[in-house]
C-alpha cells in the first residue's frame, strides 16, 4: 500500500500536529492514503509560509499504515559513521 507523506526542504516530516518533525517516530506523521489529500495540506501550508519549500513523498505503509521508507532510511543514517575525517588519524 502506498501512502504520501510531506517533507521539507531540510530533510524535516510533517507531523500529524502540523509541526515539522525529524520523522523518527512513524505514528507521529502526517501520511494521506491519497495523493490530492497530501497536495491539499501543502497547499495550506504554503498559504501560511510562502517561503516554505516542501515535497510530497510517496512511500510504502506497513500493517498499521506507518510509512515503511522513513523507517528504512532512519536506520541506514543511523548506522552511518559519525564522522568520516577520522580515517585518516593515524
Amino acid at each position: 500500500m502506498k501512502i504520501y507523506i510531506i517533507k521539507s526542504h531540510d530533510g524535516s516530516i510533517l507531523s500529524k500536529d502540523l509541526e515539522w518533525v525529524d520523522g523518527a517516530d512513524a505514528k507521529l506523521l502526517f501520511n494521506a492514503p491519497h495523493r490530492d489529500i497530501a497536495l491539499n495540506q501543502l497547499i495550506e501550508l504554503n498559504a501560511k509560509n510562502i517561503h516554505l519549500r516542501a515535497q510530497i513523498v510517496e512511500c510504502d505503509a506497513d500493517k498499521k499504515g506507518r510509512p515503511t521508507l522513513l523507517l528504512d532510511t532512519a536506520a541506514i543514517q543511523s548506522n552511518a559513521p559519525a564522522n568520516n575525517d577520522q580515517y585518516n588519524a593515524a
